[in-house]
């Protein structure tokens, strides 16, 4: 019998079986698991005592074999015992090239920090004891707001001038504090955050200056508010109102923001306005939209401040923030209302590249499976090769894309693969002309699944390589190459 027809017919029997069946010729490869588990300590970070945080660990089979995880276990048995640190399934079997989770959960019983280990035994000839360290602190209570004072009077100031007051909000608690970039502000345009609290991370016993300030535009008298929502357990609204000239009884614009909270990056979305109104039926209003925020990277605007529905494109990952304050005929405005929207990848893979010099010109590659491959037309997916054909030959959705080979201006560039084929993609840099600007920064975004996996940060001079990670999938492992940068030898694709 041919070797390969005794291959074929007798494919379950062991190599040792198959050697006296067939010849000693025969050459069978072993099939080894190779375990890799992520991330690669666990920390629970400060936890009421009475409470639990649970996280996940990843348990991935990158070799040939089946993996099995006979024993998950904690090291300090006590603890496990106690309930405080409870790990489950007690063991795992995962088959190769699939991964399985492990869900730790933490609940302390003491007001303390409790360290210990979680021990997984495997068949992995080369790692049999796999350990990951676990930590957690077991606190009193969390975030706890307090706002001094809960109202401003701005006493009398005259039309065409202004005057300033301060409130401060702290964090009273033992834990981060967290205030909603969307609290929204109500009643009289004429109160106008100068230092605002919204979107600040208050730590524990630390504080934030608020600072106001007052400008009437009649001597009627005005009134306004501030809802502040934060993270408090106890007290998740806190108003501070804002009183000058006496206050006010009468009903003031209202803006409101109709938009999408989260988009991807690229969109472009409709900012919509249309829903401000004023209650006294002084109409048609005038619309003034305002970019609070971008990313540091970014270069987006609205497209025409003074529509009732402008646009806006979201040329990067990261947060942005909106800002709309409309005025009735009779020249009363509104307080400004405000709307974040995120910006996060939808593609299974999403690379970033954005450089802190206008005039350098720097090119993001994304390398297919051999790093060597640096320029290959057929690999290297950059300027000169926006989108190959990668992984099953004419299906659009394992095919990266470079949206973009931007020349000046800091970028962004991006790549992006919709369902990747399975291997290793490797992310590069190259600082193909400086056009004077001299050494300049390069930042690099790996984004999985839409969670940015990986930000990382260069110095760069002309002509210079970086080599920055690369993603492993379908596992989505993100690893950091580090190397120092070094002059490229090509500056175009090969044919």
């Amino acid at each position: 019998m041919p070797v390969g027809a005794c291959l074929r017919a007798l494919p379950l029997i062991p190599a040792l079986l198959l050697g006296g069946a067939c010849g000693s010729d025969v050459q069978v490869n072993r099939l080894v698991p190779d375990v890799a588990v992520a991330p690669g300590a666990l920390d629970f970070g400060r936890v009421t005592v009475g409470e639990e945080g649970i996280l996940q660990l990843q348990v991935a089979n990158a070799g040939t074999g089946p993996l099995s995880v006979h024993s998950i276990a904690l090291e300090d048995a006590a603890l496990s015992e106690a309930g405080v640190y409870v790990v489950t399934p007690p063991e795992l079997e995962v088959p190769a090239g699939d991964s399985a989770a492990v869900v730790v959960s933490f609940a302390p019983d003491d007001y303390r920090v409790f360290s210990s280990a979680i021990q997984m035994q495997t068949n992995d000839p080369e790692a049999p004891l796999v350990v990951v360290p676990v930590q957690g602190e077991g606190v009193d209570g969390g975030p706890d707001i307090d706002v001094e004072p809960t109202g401003l009077d701005f006493g009398t100031v005259a039309v065409g001038d202004s005057a300033t007051a301060l409130f401060t909000v702290s964090n009273v608690g033992d834990a981060p504090l967290h205030i909603d970039r969307d609290s929204q502000q109500e009643g009289s345009g004429a109160f106008v955050l100068v230092t605002d609290p919204r979107g600040e991370t208050i730590t524990p016993g630390g504080s934030f200056a608020a600072l106001v300030s007052y400008a009437p535009t009649t001597d009627a008298g005005d009134a306004g508010s501030l809802r502040l929502q934060s993270d408090d357990p106890d007290d998740p609204t806190v108003t501070v109102t804002f009183t000058g000239n006496g206050g006010a009884t009468e009903e003031y614009p209202v803006a409101v923001i109709d938009a999408f909270s989260s988009a991807h990056p690229g969109q472009t979305l409709i900012l919509d306005g249309t829903g401000s109104y004023d209650p006294n039926g002084n109409e048609p209003l005038t619309y003034a939209w305002s970019l609070v925020e971008r990313p540091a990277s970014s270069l987006a605007s609205i497209s025409n401040p003074s529509l009732a529905a402008p646009t806006i494109t979201l040329d990067v990952s990261g947060g942005y923030v909106v800002s709309l304050q409309v005025q009735n005929t009779l020249g009363v405005a509104s307080a400004v209302a405000v709307h974040s929207i995120e910006a996060q990848p939808e593609d299974s893979i999403y690379v970033e590249l954005t450089w802190d010099a206008d005039d350098a010109d720097m090119d993001l590659h994304l390398v297919a499976n051999d790093p060597e491959s640096w320029f290959s037309r057929d690999d290297d997916c950059c300027w000169c090769n926006d989108n190959p054909d990668w992984g099953v030959a004419g299906d659009s959705r394992d095919d990266p894309l470079l949206a973009g080979d931007v020349s000046d201006g800091g970028g962004p560039e991006t790549i992006t693969i919709e369902d990747p084929a399975e291997g290793e993609y490797f992310v590069r840099v190259h600082y193909f002309q400086d056009n004077g600007a001299g050494t300049a920064r390069a930042t690099v975004r790996i984004y999985v699944a839409g969670e940015l996996a990986g930000r990382y940060s260069q110095q760069l001079t002309h002509n210079q390589v970086w080599e920055v990670a690369y993603v492993r999938w379908p596992q989505g492992y993100v690893v950091e190459e580090g190397g120092d940068p070094y002059p490229s030898d090509e500056r175009s694709c090969r044919i």
